[in-house]
């Protein structure tokens, strides 16, 4: 089944059971980040207001956090954009930075893939709790939804008691006033987390969602324009993309020329979780969709899987594809092509 932010709603038995999937005592830290104190300027200036205040109020309401809105750019900016095809639903980045203590950061909602009211809240949700310093977290609330559950159905958009015990343990020893962390992250940690729009449940389903499946390798990297949106009336956003050259070794499905080129958010100091940086040479299993200015769309991390000497490498931190890790390519072609051949049948 395919996992949207417009997708059909979820069981709730469903919901119960991911909640209970996830140990309420194993903390979901986001790398080292962190807020600087217990209280945090936010300014909200998205379009969808109410449900942007909705999650912020859910922050501060429930946790040990003090959230207070400012009418400038601030601490965390919340807004949304039509940012195009991007494959994300939304991406929270971290701007600017002292050590580990995020100094400035962005909470978007790409509404290019338009989103229910209450999928816009979860979105929202996700994204200032990244910039609290927490990951995803399959608990039922909005920090796994998209990953494990519908973000849009209760209590998929909302914080969670997971997600509130995370912060009163991240923020134990952090008072009112602004502090600063020694700690450093680490070289190459992700600044930027994305809320993907649609993430695939099995093979069967990343199959009969890509326009094309192929083994190919990166020849070139390039820089693209950047991703930009007016924020407030003197600021603007930008989100920096790239353009990756591929040379096709092998293709499953789908009619590619022997080169194309992949968009990707992101460069090599505007780090994605789940989606790093490409380099000339790399080999990897890509499951594509086309985009209308003729480049390549990796939709989520589980189109994205690196052919090493150690087998294969997904770049998804979890789901279906974390069974593949050190497969040989030989063993994932065959199961491949047995799922393409299931999907002729139907």
């Amino acid at each position: 089944m395919k996992r949207s932010i417009r997708g059909t709603h979820l069981a709730v038995a469903f919901i119960v059971l991911a909640m209970a999937a996830a140990p309420a005592a194993e903390a979901h830290d986001w790398g080292c980040w962190v807020q600087a104190s217990r209280t945090v300027q936010a300014w909200n200036n998205s379009t969808m207001k109410a449900e942007a205040t909705a999650a912020i109020n859910d922050w501060n309401n429930n946790t040990v956090l003090s959230v207070y809105d400012v009418g400038y750019h601030t601490t965390i900016s919340v807004f949304d954009g039509y940012f195009g095809s991007t494959g994300w639903g939304g991406l929270a980045s971290i701007e600017s930075s002292s050590g580990c203590v995020i100094t400035h950061g962005h909470a978007r909602v790409n509404l290019s893939y338009n989103p229910s009211s209450n999928a816009a809240q979860g979105i929202f949700c996700q994204e200032v709790g990244h910039l609290f310093g927490l990951t995803h977290s399959n608990d039922g609330g909005c920090m796994g939804g998209g990953y494990y559950y519908d973000i849009g159905t209760y209590p998929g958009y909302s914080v969670v008691q997971h997600n509130i015990d995370d912060i009163a343990a991240k923020y134990a020893n952090l008072g009112y006033s602004p502090t600063t962390s020694p700690a450093q992250p680490a070289a190459g940690a992700p600044v930027a987390s994305a809320m993907w729009n649609y993430r695939p449940t099995s093979l069967q389903d990343a199959v009969a969602n890509a326009d094309a499946v192929v083994v190919a390798t990166v020849t070139g990297v390039s820089a693209g324009p950047d991703l930009t949106m007016p924020v407030g009336k003197d600021d603007v956003d930008r989100i920096p993309t790239q353009r990756i050259a591929f040379g096709v070794q092998e293709s499953f499905t789908g009619d590619l020329e022997d080169e194309f080129a992949l968009f990707h958010t992101g460069n090599a100091k505007y780090i994605l979780d789940e989606d790093g940086p490409y380099q000339a040479g790399q080999t990897y299993v890509l499951f594509l969709t086309h985009r209308k200015d003729g480049t390549y769309l990796v939709s989520s991390p589980e189109g994205r899987i690196a052919v090493t000497s150690k087998g294969l490498q997904p770049a998804a931190e979890d789901g279906f594809t974390t069974a593949l890790k050190g497969q040989t390519l030989a063993k994932f072609s065959a199961s491949l092509k047995k799922a393409l051949r299931a999907q002729d049948e139907h």
